[in-house]
């Protein structure tokens, strides 16, 4: 089954919100819609990139002691992606 990729709308913005509450952060994660679409561009959409990356910047949060995400941090971020969720 393939899935579709994300675009820049109410469904992907409430993903990345979804996600962001479920990280094990000590504080919240509030993202500008500027973060969100370099979130969307660095992914290219696809659903294991956005988990990918954003899990990224949790343990980047976690061992910097900032214990949230920063549109900062998003800005900063080059991930890597698996090859195979990239061809999907």
């Amino acid at each position: 089954m393939t899935l579709s990729r994300w675009a820049a709308n109410d469904q992907f913005e409430t993903l990345v919100a979804s996600i962001l509450r479920n990280t094990p952060l000590r504080r919240p994660s509030v993202l500008t819609p500027k973060s969100l679409r370099r979130i969307l561009q660095i992914t290219e959409g696809i659903t294991a990139n956005i988990f990918h990356m954003i899990n990224s910047l949790a343990v980047d949060a976690v061992e910097s002691g900032r214990e949230h995400i920063t549109d900062e941090m998003v800005e900063n971020c080059e991930p890597e992606f698996d090859a195979e969720a990239a061809s999907a």
